[in-house]
Order: C-alpha cells, then structure tokens, then sequence
C-alpha cells in the first residue's frame, strides 16, 4: 500500500518490485482503501494495469502486460489449472488511472493489489498459458482512445498472429456506449469471440462480459490474420472526442513457449513503451547482473 492522493488528471507513476519465488501467477485483484481501512467503490479507479518488464506480449513489441483490471471488470481468477508462469527476479510493476468524479480531491487513499500464486512444484499439474492483450487503436505508448461518433460505429485492427496455440479464457474492456468486443478470424470472417456489454438504461457500461473455453477452446494459428473489433452505439448527437476504448485482454496456452517473441531491446516500439512507463531505459537480466543493478533505471 502506498497512501496517495486522488485528483484530477494524474500523470502515470509506475510501482516495481520484484517477483520473489519461482510459481505462477493465479489470481489478481484491487482494492482502494480509505486512511481508516475503509474499502472504498471500485469506481474510484479506471484501471489497473499490471506488467512484466522481463517479457514481450503476445502481439506488441512491448512489456508483457500481466493483469488488467477495470471499473466494470471484477477480480481476475483464472479458472482450473490454468496459471502464468512466473520466474523468481522477473521485474514487475504495476499503474493506475483514477477516476475521481466526485469534483473534490480524496486524500490518504491506498490502492492494495493481491496476487495469488502456485508454486512451481505443482507445475505438473497446471496448464501455463500466457497473457494475450489486443487494442482496437493500437497505438502502443500513445493515445488509446478514438472518437465516438451518434449512432452504431465500429473500430477495427487487423493482425498476424505470431505463434500457435489455444486461446482459453478472454475478458474485454469498453467506454460507455460501447456495445461489444469481438475477436473475428479475417480470413473466413468468422466471429470466434464476442463479448457484450452491460449498460444502463443511458448506455452507460455496467460490466462487460467474460468467457472461458474449457472444453472448446479457440484456436489461433501463428501466420493466420485476426480482427479485434469495437462495436458502439452512442445516443448523443453529438461526437465524444477520444470517448472510445476497446480491448480484448485473453489467456493462450502456446504449444510451444520456446516460440513466444523476446524482447528486442533496440526496437523503435519498444523503447517507445519502455518510455511511456518513465523508465529510461530496459536492460536484460546478464546485463544488469554484471552491474550490480536490479533496477530498470
């Protein structure tokens, strides 16, 4: 926990620690704690964004983003054996986005995440799947919100999958007004996933929706085009000017893990990532070993 105080307009400050055993990650939540350790509304926050800065993500040249939670989303469990493999050093850290709208700055507040974890020796008995994390704007670093125009609208990205495996679970994250999120197979153009929202009677979001794929998972093959796409229906008449997010935030079970992307330390998106979470630079592990510094800085 770490007291702070919630205004408007805060700029991104990253918490990094280290991972101190050798297990796998199973569940994540968040509270926000009052100074007298009241639990406050989840509302309070937008989100919260987890990472990995010792591993790439699934399609980005970018820090693994390991959890991510919203407003609408409740507590992240993965379901039966499936967990994410964690390595004892491996450099994580975590950011919040507050969303106080209460006109008044709030001060003392914590914000308390729990992890919980398997240790390794139970390994046998776990399925190890590893985070997949797809956004609509794709703009890794930068801005990813996009307008929402009066009406059903949508927003697409297309992409190529970079490895074969067996997508498990998926979660999805909207604005208000957004109606679905949707995983399409571009080639076919077939839908393998879509996930509605729940919205009041306004179209404000409530919640959107999750699903886990014990049985029939989906399958995604490496060179295979996808689709993530954001679907909104907006009853202003006007255009919300950066009013639209849409993500899909899922569980894969690679058949091989030895074929995940590495971190490519010079590349221009990735420093451009490395930046956007204030950190000067990302060295490797040999690198950091060799001078004595556990650090990112």
């Amino acid at each position: 926990d770490e007291p702070m105080v919630m205004g408007h307009g805060d700029e991104l400050k990253l918490f990094r620690f280290d991972w101190p055993v050798d297990g796998y990650g199973k569940a994540f939540r968040f509270d926000v704690i009052d100074s007298r350790g009241n639990v406050l509304p989840r509302s309070l926050l937008h989100h919260v964004i987890g990472i990995n800065l010792d591993r790439r993500q699934f399609l980005y040249s970018a820090t693994e983003r390991l959890f991510a939670i919203g407003k609408e989303t409740e507590a992240v469990n993965l379901p039966g054996k499936l967990a994410i493999p964690l390595e004892r050093g491996q450099r994580l850290a975590f950011y919040a986005a507050w969303h106080n709208d209460t006109g008044r700055d709030l001060t003392g507040l914590s914000l308390r995440i729990v992890m919980s974890w398997v240790p390794a020796s139970l390994s046998k008995d776990l399925i190890a799947v590893l985070p997949v994390y797809l956004d609509v704007n794709n703009d890794i670093g930068g801005d990813d919100t996009f307008d929402v125009v009066p009406g059903k609208s949508s927003k697409a990205f297309d992409f190529v999958a970079p490895v074969s495996g067996r997508l498990l679970a998926v979660g999805g994250h909207l604005h208000d007004y957004g109606a679905a999120v949707r995983l399409d197979d571009a080639v076919s153009g077939t839908t393998l996933v879509r996930l509605s929202a729940q919205r009041d009677r306004n179209g404000r979001i409530k919640g959107v929706g999750r699903k886990f794929f014990a049985f029939n998972p989906v399958r995604i093959e490496a060179g295979r085009r996808y689709r993530v796409v954001a679907e909104y229906d907006s009853p202003l008449a006007k255009t919300i000017r950066g009013g639209g997010m849409a993500n899909l935030i899922g569980a894969i079970a690679p058949d091989d893990i030895r074929s995940w992307p590495a971190i490519e330390p010079g590349e221009s998106t990735f420093l451009k990532d490395v930046r956007s979470l204030g950190l000067r630079e990302w060295r490797p592990a040999h690198e950091r070993k060799k001078a004595g510094d556990g650090t990112n800085r």
